[in-house]
């Protein structure tokens, strides 16, 4: 049994920081892991990739395409970029925020979010839309989306790890006077599945 994931967004949304939390979490309950990521000019808005495998015993920790049990997408271009990594009856959670890429020939195409949401919808067996950014603007601090969408992750019936162990990394890996924020967003980006 091994669950892959692939981490997908752009730098300074945090992807590092979650998937090191889910990785953490996956170990506290006695998976065995592996991961790696593609940064690429992540310090300058570009693309991040993680990918991240769990199971029993994990050789390796590149996804190959068409294995990927879940795409978190923490942006829709960047989501939709990974779609064909994602395994036929596999699983998106996108954070609906559409970044448009600087690059002139990507800025200049007619793609929107509904567009690129159209075309998650049609590959992916299973989509969990999450407004991200909606939600950490309510609880006051845009940088918590990263953990809203943990807690979605946490909430699918594929996942391996345990939400108390993902809250205890949380705990583990963040300021202290941040963890009650970051704990609040988790429950509520796990709320987003589980009511949705």
């Amino acid at each position: 049994m091994v669950l892959n994931i692939v981490f997908s967004g752009i730098g300074g949304q945090g992807i590092v920081v979650a998937s090191d939390i889910f990785c953490e979490a996956a170990l506290m309950d006695g998976w065995d892991v592996a991961k790696a990521e593609v940064h690429g000019m992540a310090q300058r808005g570009g693309s991040i990739v993680a990918h991240v495998r769990v199971g029993e015993k994990v050789q390796a920790p590149l996804i190959e395409k068409g294995t990927a049990d879940v795409i978190l997408g923490f942006e829709l271009l960047e989501a939709a970029r990974v779609l064909p990594m994602l395994s036929k009856d596999g699983t998106v959670i996108v954070n609906t925020k559409y970044i448009a890429p600087s690059t002139s020939a990507a800025a200049s195409s007619d793609l929107d979010d509904q567009k690129i949401l159209d075309i998650i919808r049609d590959r992916a067996q299973k989509v969990h839309e999450i407004d991200g950014l909606g939600i950490a603007t309510k609880l006051g601090n845009i940088l918590v989306v990263n953990t809203i969408l943990l807690g979605a992750l946490s909430a699918i019936p594929k996942n391996l790890v345990k939400p108390e162990s993902l809250e205890t990394a949380i705990s583990g890996r963040l300021k202290q006077k941040y963890v009650p924020l970051n704990l609040e967003a988790f429950k509520m980006g796990r709320n987003q599945v589980e009511l949705g």
